[in-house]
């Protein structure tokens, strides 16, 4: 099991500056705020970083939608990018270890997805070590990473 540590947003949808999330990784974290304030695009951008595909789903009309568009004071940028850390929860890690080494607690393992206006961008996985492997913006034709294919010999 894996617990979020951090999620770092910039340029996508509302979150013009870049803005970064930290939760401790125990109990439950809850994002409260007015209406409009961006709620609603921290689930999108965990959605999207996650690989979500849809523009419906990230309640846009397309994929373009989830990049700032600027407003009267802010010019519009031409690239999003979120970043999600994930740690292991080391009491189920060390129950249920599969052969794969953890990344130090405090540096987590990372997700990043850019996306840019005018060009095809590779979702970015880091397992804290500096090592990365990319995939695909396309799912369906990304090649599955060595984690994927280290659960499914475990699995």
């Amino acid at each position: 099991m894996l617990k979020l540590k951090r999620v770092e947003i910039h340029g996508f949808k509302s979150f013009y500056d870049r803005t970064e999330m930290k939760f401790s990784g125990t109990g439950i974290a809850a994002v409260v705020g007015p209406n409009g304030c961006g709620k609603s695009n921290l689930s999108d951008a965990i959605s999207w970083v996650l690989g979500e595909q849809s523009a419906k789903s990230l309640r846009g009309a397309r994929m373009e939608d989830v990049i700032f568009a600027g407003t009267r004071d802010r010019k519009a940028l031409g690239m999003a990018s979120v970043t999600m850390t994930l740690v292991p929860d080391e009491r189920i890690f060390r129950a249920h270890h599969i052969g794969v080494e953890p990344a130090s607690p405090d540096q987590g393992s990372g997700l990043a997805r850019p996306e840019a206006a005018s060009a095809e961008w590779p979702v970015s996985t880091t397992n804290g070590h500096g090592h990365s492997a990319d995939a695909h913006a396309n799912a369906s034709k990304a090649p599955k990473s060595d984690a994927a294919k280290a659960a499914e010999r475990t699995g």
